[in-house]
């Protein structure tokens, strides 16, 4: 029976000291860069968000996509569910459309109307 003890005592100390409560708490990045990273992320995707979103305000890019039967609304709804890297992209082609647009040119060019197309149509298949 005393041996039986010992055993348990032994077993029950040596889980105790080698528990995860008396480890160091080592981090291979500190959780400041990650949390400092994530908050730089949302930042970036909500400009991006808003360059995509600004393009639909257009009356010139409604219209091409009237003509095309694309659902503008839809695409604006889209938009919040793009990855960051597929929102990067679309917010490129975006703000190409939107510099042409208020460098005062009244209509859209074949460059600038395929790039509002692509981005459309990606943000209708997402």
């Amino acid at each position: 029976m005393r041996v039986r003890i010992i055993a348990v005592a032994s077993v029950m100390a040596s889980l105790l000291l080698t528990s995860s409560a008396f480890a160091q708490q080592r981090h291979v990045v500190d959780p400041a860069t990650v949390r400092q990273a994530a908050t730089s992320q949302v930042a970036t995707d909500a400009v991006n968000r808003e360059a995509v979103r600004d393009v639909f305000q257009h009356s010139q890019v409604r219209d091409v996509a009237t003509r095309l039967g694309l659902d503008v609304t839809r695409a604006d709804g889209a938009v919040a569910t793009m990855t960051s890297a597929d929102l990067a992209q679309a917010a490129a082609a975006a703000r190409t459309v939107n510099t042409t647009l208020a460098g005062g040119n009244n209509t859209v060019i074949i460059s600038t109307t395929t790039l509002l197309l692509i981005l459309i149509i990606v943000l209708l298949v997402a």
